[in-house]
């Protein structure tokens, strides 16, 4: 039962900030379903008001991951409950670590709708996924910027394959999960026990967002001895990148060697036909009636990436419930003002650095060269990057480039730092916002 409720945290990941999401969903779990009812628990200091705040947007999860409205209730344990020694286990690697994560069943081939940016992608994940055990496509590498689709068609891969053939061993992991594992197996001195459980109990590897791997060597190693092992016994592996496995920085050059054995295919951000496309698709999905206008508009409001698209969908249901009205173009029209101030405008570089070194009356020369700066300086330097990265295309590499060589981490930090301040003071968000608002080319 509670893979039901891991498929809903997984919607619910994807559509909250990673504090939010972290606070106050990451530990809850399943403690009993029925036909008719499902309770979960969830750790003692958290407020209640708090998933009253989120209950459509729960719900919605809920149903994406059972597909029915089975009631739920959400139980607030005592201290006392979460303070008792967890019960022990034995040796076997898969008590003591969770060795996948489970695939949604919202992500399959027939909901996916490629369009020309992502036709080839498209076919070859089917390709891939009709035959897990060929070698042409081995691996699989599929590549393109956050929110196109990617983690679509790698779920879309396992879940057709367990279709076809349920006795297949399917794993799928973010690469950021590979990476505790292999950290949690080497301080506990069971490496070995990992390796063994790759090696001999995966049929089909699917790892997602490989670009995190970026500095991160023994994480490599490892995974370099798995791939080998798996690829030698003809068992397919399928990987995923916001670059061109060549482009990720502090990549060894044995894995980039690696991963270009089999096909790499890219998907780019969809055209407005497809964007219309999508949104039909989104709205069939959920049994929704919007008219073809109303979608034409988001479709040439909204032209970021797909998730923006789904998110405009969950935004108009909510809106057109709350405000117990049909969705038309007035709300339509206020849901596009939400998400498309948010989205990336294609701006130059020094457009966003003239913006950022006029308001923090510092020289774009210090903004760009080498070192850390002052602590004036280093704040500059990570609102230019967050914005560089929010008002362009540019990949996370380009951007550490241009300030004096900065590693793909170091912008991933300058990122997380920004959007985390801004979720908590909201003067600095408005700040930004600002800032984003004035640039211009």
């Amino acid at each position: 039962m509670q893979i039901d409720w891991e498929r809903c945290l997984n919607y619910l990941r994807g559509m909250l900030s990673d504090s939010v999401f972290k606070t106050y969903f990451a530990q809850t779990r399943m403690v009993n379903q029925t036909p008719g009812h499902a309770v979960i628990s969830v750790p003692p200091g958290l407020d209640i008001k708090v998933y009253s705040a989120y209950k459509e947007l729960i719900k919605l999860g809920w149903k994406e991951a059972t597909h029915n409205d089975t009631p739920m209730e959400f139980e607030f344990q005592p201290q006392e409950v979460v303070m008792q020694a967890a019960p022990a286990t034995d040796n076997n690697f898969k008590d003591f670590i969770k060795p996948s994560v489970p695939l949604s069943s919202s992500f399959r081939f027939e909901n996916f709708v490629p369009g020309d940016k992502a036709q080839l992608a498209f076919n070859a994940a089917l390709a891939v996924a009709k035959n897990p055990y060929g070698t042409q496509y081995n691996p699989l590498f599929i590549y393109g910027p956050s929110g196109l689709g990617k983690t679509h068609l790698l779920q879309a891969i396992g879940n057709y394959v367990l279709e076809e053939d349920p006795a297949k061993r399917v794993c799928y992991l973010t690469s950021e999960d590979f990476s505790q594992q292999y950290m949690k197996c080497l301080r506990e001195g069971r490496v070995t026990e990992m390796s063994d459980f790759y090696r001999n109990e995966v049929d089909i590897l699917l790892i997602d967002d490989i670009q995190n791997w970026t500095g991160k060597y023994e994480t490599q190693n490892e995974f370099f001895l798995i791939f080998n092992a798996l690829h030698q016994a003809g068992k397919q592996i399928v990987l995923t990148s916001d670059a061109p496995a060549g482009e990720v920085k502090n990549l060894s050059d044995r894995l980039v060697s690696r991963f270009s054995w089999g096909l790499t295919v890219d998907i780019q951000p969809p055209d407005v036909e497809t964007r219309e496309a999508i949104l039909h698709k989104k709205a069939e999905e959920r049994h929704l009636e919007i008219s073809d206008d109303v979608l034409h508009f988001l479709a040439e409001k909204i032209a970021s990436n797909v998730r923006s698209l789904e998110s405009a969908i969950i935004k108009l249901t909510l809106q057109s419930s709350l405000m117990n009205h049909d969705i038309d173009m007035s709300i339509a029209q206020k849901v596009a003002a939400e998400i498309a101030p948010t989205l990336r405008r294609r701006v130059s570089l020094d457009a966003v650095l003239h913006t950022v070194s006029q308001h923090y009356e510092v020289a774009e020369s210090k903004l760009t060269e080498p070192g850390r700066g002052t602590k004036e300086i280093s704040k500059a330097r990570q609102v230019a990057m967050y914005l560089m990265r929010e008002c362009s295309s540019i990949s996370l590499q380009s951007i550490g480039s241009r300030f004096g060589g900065k590693d793909h981490s170091t912008v991933v930090h300058a990122i997380k730092s920004v959007k985390k301040e801004m979720e908590t003071d909201a003067a600095f968000a408005r700040l930004i916002e600002g800032l984003k608002n004035s640039i211009h080319d």
